[in-house]
């Protein structure tokens, strides 16, 4: 397997579940969605840069803790890849903990990235 050769993006959007007698098994896609660019760059070994802009800008991590990230690293493991370095952009539009999905997004968003950027 190898890399695409370039960035790759990904929109996801936020949820509302809970609705009526389903419970957890039947949701809402809003009209809100985060952004998420990613692509794979020379470095050492598990090399990283962390960019977010907008919802939890200046207050979320910006290492192998952030959510995306480790959705991601899951999705590579899962694929049996290891990049040597990634830089990931999130523009965050999805409001934190306040029940619209955001922790599902990102790790939906890291999983989808790791898989658009794994070439069979």
């Amino acid at each position: 397997m190898t890399f695409v050769p370039g960035p790759v993006r990904i929109s996801v959007p936020a949820t509302s579940a809970n609705l009526g007698p389903g419970f957890d098994s039947l949701g809402l896609a809003l009209d809100l969605h985060d952004e998420l660019t990613a692509e794979v760059i020379d470095g050492p070994e598990g090399g990283l840069v962390v960019e977010v802009d907008g919802e939890g800008a200046g207050t979320i991590a910006l290492d192998e803790s952030h959510l995306v990230v480790r959705a991601m690293r899951a999705g590579f493991a899962a694929m049996g890849v290891a990049p040597p370095g990634i830089r990931l952009h999130c523009r965050n539009v999805i409001p934190h903990e306040r029940g619209l999905g955001s922790s599902a997004a990102a790790i939906v968003g890291g999983l989808g990235l790791a898989r658009a950027l794994v070439v069979e």
